[in-house]
């Protein structure tokens, strides 16, 4: 599921290797959302409330960089999340950067 979206490439000895991805920037908009970090809470568990697609966890996670630590899926509730909402430009640019 991870790495569902990743394509496997192979080099000329025949090593197959997961072809990097690359993420946009997902700029302030005045039609994002801001909650509050709930503890036990997760970014993927978000992604469904609010895309319907856990598999858009990443959206969240890059929307709140310096919410994040040490990579971990849940959230701090501590801070204040932003979830954007108008996510198709943001797909759309996923999809260019990875084409």
């Amino acid at each position: 599921m991870r790495y569902d979206n990743q394509k496997i490439l192979q080099d000329e000895n025949k090593t197959r290797y997961l072809n990097r991805i690359e993420y946009p920037v997902i700029p302030v908009r005045d039609t994002d959302l801001f909650i509050q970090g709930q503890y036990g809470k997760r970014l993927d568990n978000l992604a469904f409330e609010y895309y319907g697609d856990v598999q858009l966890w990443w959206i969240i996670a890059r929307a709140n960089p310096e919410c994040q630590s040490n990579g971990s899926m849940y959230m701090n509730p501590n801070k204040e999340y932003r979830i954007p909402q108008n996510i198709s430009s943001i797909l759309a640019e996923f999809e260019e950067l990875n084409d």
